[in-house]
């Protein structure tokens, strides 16, 4: 197991553990370095960043598809996800952007005890892939 996996394995299940701490310190832990996320881009990156923000929104209602697309209907809601967190709503996910998305999904790795992504991975693994200052 590679230290980045072990790190990963080792969050989710303090996740598990402490999530309300967790939640409450406002940080994140997910990569640094990330490449950034942008429209037209597809797969296991662009479902973080979907299922994260259906997490940070779980109160509204979910009309889009979490499918690994990044299309017209991603944008939109990232854009609102963005606004509404006080970002810059320029519809790409970098390191700001990205550290909001990873506290979300902290939330569903907690609360599903680190679920099966469409992808075959746990949704911890999303920390390998979304950009943040970690």
């Amino acid at each position: 197991m590679t230290f980045r996996k072990r790190i990963a394995t080792t969050l989710a299940t303090a996740a598990l553990a402490g999530a309300a701490l967790t939640a409450g310190t406002g940080t994140a832990d997910a990569t640094p370095g990330a490449s950034y996320i942008t429209q037209g881009q597809n797969g296991f990156q662009v479902y973080c960043v979907q299922v994260g923000i259906n997490w940070a929104t779980w109160s509204s209602a979910h009309v889009w598809p979490v499918d690994g697309s990044f299309g017209p209907d991603t944008l939109a809601q990232l854009q609102q996800f963005q606004h509404d967190s006080g970002l810059k709503a320029d519809g790409i996910v970098g390191p700001d952007t990205g550290d909001k998305l990873w506290q979300a999904l902290q939330i569903d790795i907690s609360k599903n005890n680190n679920p099966q992504s469409g992808y075959g991975l746990p949704v911890s693994s999303c920390y390998d892939v979304l950009p943040t200052h970690g």
